[in-house]
């Protein structure tokens, strides 16, 4: 038996496609004392994936050309030499695009399929639900009556930051690209107002929704449209960059012109990366993990299926994004 993995080929200039990526064939490795083989169930498909094919990378791991791709997965343990994980046991882990992987105990989360199904633990149960609860609530502290606008709404991490805010009594604004996620956002997660950016003058809209402004803008998406979310601070407002995914695969950075906003707003802005709170995560997932067995946070996962559509699913995300986590069956 050979392990299947997806490996970066090339490093990507502009968008991300499946000609960046090739299929390879390694041995599969034994695991020593501490050790456990897991057999990759899902992988999961990200934004910030496109930046770990850039160097320098914001983040630690970066992957250059000629090797795996990295990525969170979900899979079942095949073999183990730890006390900690049996075989047959489920658990998640940052394994990459490939079918098998081999891990420390360390480095591996147990998880418990009775409360969501495995793709959900690759998001709203994993990093993305992670992200939403640490962005909202340790940097964006939504407060009662508040106005929270959202970007890339739809999305894993914008519906979860959503709901949050729901949860703390917030009037929500989501920012997504089609009529399906504006219903989606008003229809299934009760936001009080959802924009087509790709069809409505996003300016004009919050003139309409929010005349008053925002408290609170939780940004995934950066350029133009956190440009035009400055515009709208009110005093003492809060804002939190957790993502840019419009510009990871542009030559030319969009050049923020409202910054001045900030300083007559008396606002904060403040970026977080997720990795660099480790020690938050277990309250997260024990929140995350209550709230979505007792029904107070929705989810949806997209799956495609097969390991060398890995790539496929990267690229989609970046055009025709669905709504939810997408992830991909190996």
């Amino acid at each position: 038996m050979k392990n299947k993995q997806v490996i970066l080929v090339k490093k990507p200039e502009g968008l991300i496609n499946e000609s960046h990526f090739s299929i390879g064939f390694t041995d599969i490795s034994s695991p020593k004392e501490g050790e456990v083989l897991v057999k990759n169930r899902y992988v999961s498909i990200d934004p910030y994936l496109r930046l770990l094919t850039e160097e320098p990378t914001t983040f630690s791991r970066g992957v250059k050309p000629g090797n795996r791709m990295e990525s969170w997965s979900v899979g079942e343990v095949v073999e183990s030499k730890s006390p900690v994980f049996q075989s047959g046991q489920y658990v998640l882990g940052y394994l990459g695009w490939q079918e098998y992987g081999l891990s420390n105990e360390r480095d591996l989360r147990p998880i418990d399929p009775s409360i969501a199904s495995l793709p959900a633990f690759l998001g709203v149960l994993g990093m993305p639900g992670i992200t939403a609860y640490l962005g909202m609530f340790d940097y964006g502290k939504p407060q009662a009556g508040q106005t929270v606008l959202i970007s890339a709404a739809a999305g894993t991490v914008g519906m979860t930051a959503g709901q949050f805010a729901k949860m703390h009594s917030c009037k929500v604004v989501g920012i997504t690209d089609s009529e399906e996620k504006c219903r989606f956002l008003l229809e299934e997660l009760n936001f009080d107002y959802a924009i087509n950016e790709k069809s409505e003058d996003l300016e004009q809209k919050l003139k309409q929704c929010v005349p008053e402004g925002i408290d609170l803008y939780y940004d995934n998406v950066g350029g133009e449209t956190l440009d035009t979310a400055l515009l709208f601070l009110r005093k003492n407002s809060r804002v939190v960059i957790c993502g840019m995914i419009s510009q990871y695969n542009v030559k030319t950075p969009y050049a923020i012109k409202n910054f001045e906003r900030l300083h007559s707003a008396r606002a904060t802005l403040k970026g977080f990366i997720v990795g660099d709170r480790t020690d938050r995560w277990p309250e997260a997932i024990r929140k995350l993990e209550t709230w979505v067995k007792e029904k107070k946070l929705k989810h949806k996962e997209n799956v495609f299926h097969g390991l060398e559509n890995a790539p496929k699913a990267l690229h989609s995300i970046f055009t025709n994004a669905p709504i939810g986590k997408t992830v991909v069956e190996v």
